[in-house]
């Protein structure tokens, strides 16, 4: 009987353990609704860091570990963030958007939200050591990544804040 009560403890245990974590779907979908939400906001983000051709907004606990023309690699221990930017395309330009599409790497989650003046897309590819590939994109200005499951959300945060704050000289 004492074992009984445990095989069935043991399944209630793990049963909720499985309900509480989240989907890769649902951690999709919420991090949707974040870049939705400040793509959309009017609130500015004041950028807090200075480059050659732009400021932009730069989290405490980023690095910058290469400064190029075009992009901008940071870092987060060992966790790299690309900013790639094309001084040629403005904000409401579908190129980096175009080039997800004709990609021959297969997206996982892909959206897009526009406005009068902005086009942003939000693309995930699970890479097969199920890490994520993030890109983030607003016109001519896209971020990406490397996230463990457990962080996409807090990297989707990170990457549409800095974008949303670039501001070209």
């Amino acid at each position: 009987m004492k074992k009984l009560k445990m095989i069935v403890s043991l399944i209630v245990v793990f049963g909720l353990l499985g309900a509480c974590s989240q989907s890769k779907e649902e951690i999709f979908n919420q991090s949707e609704r974040q870049v939705k939400d400040v793509f959309i906001s009017s609130e500015l983000i004041e950028p807090n860091t200075e480059f050659k051709n732009f400021n932009i907004f730069k989290p405490d606990e980023l690095e910058v570990l290469e400064d190029g023309k075009n992009n901008v690699v940071f870092t987060d221990g060992e966790q790299p963030y690309i900013l790639f930017i094309n001084e040629l395309e403005e904000p409401n330009s579908k190129w980096f958007y175009n080039q997800v599409i004709e990609s021959e790497e297969k997206s996982d989650y892909l959206t897009t939200f526009e406005n009068d003046e902005e086009f942003a897309y939000f693309n995930v590819i699970e890479k097969q050591d199920e890490s994520y590939e993030l890109q983030l994109g607003i016109g001519g200005v896209k971020m990406a990544t490397i996230s463990e499951k457990d962080e996409i959300e807090a990297d989707v945060t990170k990457m549409i804040q800095m974008i949303k704050s670039l501001e070209r000289k």
